[in-house]
């Protein structure tokens, strides 16, 4: 899959790590290929009712021998966990002051949780980016006054996504970033999602925002410089 990616000219990839085995695989391929960045986080979809922080303890400690590039994803999801909102809460937090201790960009999601998100995210000094943003124009403007990034996916492909094509519409082009979310979020029913997708995306985007593709990917090809410089 990544050279997939590379020979279709994608060179700035943020890749999500998830599990045991991800973390595993990060740790022999980070730094290896240039402008690839790795994330890893705990996911809010993968919290258990039995879970206690015991177990972000070892990730933390993991995470100290990896060194990754990003914290994430983290956050909160109450649109299809909200039995662990509680313990969800605790381990978003945790992933903050990890972020903090490590001097960490963050990569947030977010699903029917925008007030818990804003008020948690707002007692940390961390930046980053909200992930797959399906929120509202006002939402993502509070989010780009407080210094965030805003990526959108697939869903802009979707018909009749007219929150979405109105969220992209307020985002600034130096705050907006763009993904695939795969291989999730696919556009078409019964295929699955590929990195090389976002091709499909920019160009929808580049519609939406009335500025040419070239522009578009400069702009975000900077946004994503400077999310890794801090």
């Amino acid at each position: 899959m990544i050279k997939d990616m590379l020979e279709a000219g994608l060179n700035r990839v943020i890749l999500i790590c998830c599990s045991e085995h991800d973390y595993r695989e990060v740790s022999g391929l980070k730094d290896t290929i240039p402008g690839f960045k790795f994330a890893c986080a705990i996911h809010p979809q993968a919290l258990r009712t039995t879970d206690t922080l015991d177990r972000f303890d070892r990730f933390a400690e993991q995470m100290k021998q990896i060194r990754p590039d990003m914290i994430g994803e983290t956050g909160l999801d109450y649109a299809s966990h909200k039995h662990t909102k509680e313990l969800q809460k605790q381990f978003f937090e945790k992933h903050l002051e990890l972020a903090c201790e490590m001097h960490l960009p963050v990569n947030i999601h977010s699903r029917k949780a925008v007030l818990d998100t804003q008020l948690i995210l707002k007692k940390y000094p961390v930046k980053g980016v909200l992930h797959s943003f399906s929120g509202s124009p006002e939402t993502a403007n509070e989010y780009v006054k407080a210094g965030w990034m805003i990526s959108f996916g697939a869903s802009v492909l979707f018909p009749n996504a007219k929150r979405p094509m109105e969220a992209v519409k307020a985002v600034p082009l130096d705050h907006l970033m763009i993904e695939t979310d795969a291989p999730y979020q696919s556009p078409i029913i019964g295929k699955r999602h590929d990195p090389t997708d976002v091709i499909a995306i920019y160009r929808k985007i580049a519609e939406l925002k009335g500025v040419a593709l070239e522009e578009l990917s400069r702009a975000t090809a900077k946004n994503y410089d400077s999310i890794f410089s801090v």
